[in-house]
């Protein structure tokens, strides 16, 4: 009525030449599969983090050259509220010297603006001038030229 106790044994017992399981070499694939993934993540995350370090600074350039065409416009076209401005600071009687400006303000710390002057002519008595301004913050820099007219 019962199987003897033999029986059930090799029943159960498992043969461990015979098995062809696909479990392990699975496993390794998936996990292999999972760090390539990791890893190239990783890249992408870090080379995103480069590009908008980077972007930020050619902002903060583009602005240390845009205050340094500012003051120099200043300098030519001095402000109404502020008669005793400095207008010899860049334009006109300092034409072709480079003047650089540092900026401590929060947006621009460690930036700085190397603004020139240069005259493209004079007709009529009217000066024309042309006004460079290179913003630098870090490693990158940015441009700016403002071209107007003077009349001494």
């Amino acid at each position: 009525m019962f199987p003897d106790r033999k029986y059930r044994q090799s029943c159960r017992a498992p043969v461990v030449g015979r098995q062809r399981g696909i479990g392990l070499p699975a496993a390794i694939f998936v996990i292999t599969l999972m760090v390539s993934i990791s890893v190239a993540i990783q890249l992408l995350v870090s080379q995103n983090a480069e590009q908008f370090q980077e972007e930020i600074q050619l902002t903060r350039a583009f602005y240390a050259a845009e205050s340094g065409a500012g003051f120099a416009m200043n300098a030519l076209f001095p402000p109404d509220e502020f008669p005793q401005y400095n207008v010899t600071a860049i334009c006109p009687e300092n034409v072709g010297t480079p003047r650089v400006y540092e900026f401590e303000a929060d947006g621009l710390a460690a930036c700085s603006a190397e603004v020139s002057c240069v005259t493209d002519a004079t007709v009529d008595g009217v000066n024309y001038y042309t006004i460079t301004s290179t913003g630098i913050c870090g490693d990158v820099s940015r441009t700016v030229r403002v071209r107007t007219s003077f009349n001494d």
